[in-house]
């Protein structure tokens, strides 16, 4: 049993006669099952309207005390497994009879409301009563210790052995203790929860920490790469240069001689490139030969020298691979073409 005082009154009315958009804090609450809960009696009033009516009807004296108990609240209910060997109209007769054998005792024009609570764990009963006794507002003379431990033999003789409940033990306190270790479980659960949420965030951001990191190595890896690939390109460069800058070996025009060399060189720098089984550097390569627009004509020019002069080309390409022994010696003809022996 509550007592409760003017100012307690409309919160628990809110609680009691919730529905599924109530937000409270009680973690037992399912929302899902608020419209289950049902009257045993209702009345068409707030509750403060209600307790000030009766209270007005009175005819008191003295207004009550603002401290004054003017609303006291009982639960009735049993364990789970009562109530599972209950079908749902001998549950609603079992909260029905419990609200008469009150009614009968106190004046059923002092009871508040009478609900029942589907929404939770175990069914249950909350009946508001105004403790009216001898036509004065007295929590105190109706439910002191004596006289709640009197209620509770009454109402087993009344209701509990007709529905084969026993009589709870005289000055437990297990039904306070129960919903305090709900409660308190309820609330290690949600704490659980929250720190496995923390845990899993703190997973996803340290995978995302790690992927930055190998994508960082990678790029300096990437870096040094292509650094090298820089460097053989400059190499190549180099030494079409200085292909080009040789004396004529033979034959022909001098700029497609000089181009010819030049695209032997390359020849030999994609060979060794190609080898090295590196697509990124290929893939620059062939990036690179399109920017060297200024031996472009020298490389088509080459083709087309090929399909004409395969096999002179073939022995140009033979000695350009031994020039490092071969020192060819340029002399002038009497012609004006210029060649080597």
């Amino acid at each position: 049993m509550e007592k409760y005082h003017k100012t307690d009154v409309a919160p628990i009315e809110r609680e009691n006669e919730r529905d599924e958009t109530y937000q409270g804090d009680n973690p037992q609450i399912d929302s899902t099952r608020t419209n289950d809960n049902y009257h045993i009696i209702k009345r068409d009033m707030s509750y403060t309207e209600f307790i000030n009516d009766r209270i007005k009807s009175l005819d008191l004296k003295t207004k009550p005390r603002k401290d004054a108990v003017i609303m006291n609240s009982f639960v009735i209910s049993s364990d789970g497994k009562f109530f599972e060997g209950l079908s749902t109209s001998e549950q609603k007769e079992f909260f029905t009879d419990s609200v008469k054998f009150f009614a009968d005792k106190y004046g059923e024009e002092n009871i508040i409301s009478a609900i029942v609570h589907m929404d939770k764990t175990t069914p249950h009963l909350h009946l508001n009563i105004i403790p009216v006794v001898d036509g004065r507002l007295c929590s105190k003379a109706l439910y002191d210790k004596k006289k709640l431990s009197i209620l509770q033999t009454e109402f087993h003789e009344a209701v509990g052995i007709k529905y084969g409940l026993e009589r709870g033990i005289i000055g437990s306190t297990a039904h306070h203790l129960a919903t305090a270790e709900l409660k308190a479980k309820k609330i290690i659960e949600a704490a659980e929860k929250r720190a496995a949420e923390i845990d899993e965030q703190t997973r996803i951001q340290k995978q995302e920490y790690d992927k930055t990191a190998i994508t960082l190595d990678g790029m300096k890896g990437e870096k040094a790469k292509l650094q090298t690939e820089i460097d053989d390109l400059a190499g190549l460069k180099s030494d079409m240069k200085s292909a080009a800058d040789e004396p004529i070996p033979m034959f022909g025009k001098n700029e497609v001689i000089k181009s010819l060399r030049a695209e032997n060189v390359k020849l030999k720098y994609e060979l060794d490139i190609k080898n090295k089984d590196n697509g990124s550097l290929f893939k620059l390569l062939q990036e690179n030969k399109e920017r060297e627009e200024k031996y472009g004509t020298a490389y088509r020019a080459v083709k087309d020298i090929l399909a004409v002069y395969l096999a002179e080309f073939l022995s140009l390409l033979q000695k350009s691979r031994d020039k490092k022994s071969l020192k060819p010696t340029s002399f002038k003809s009497s012609r004006s073409d210029k060649g080597v022996m």
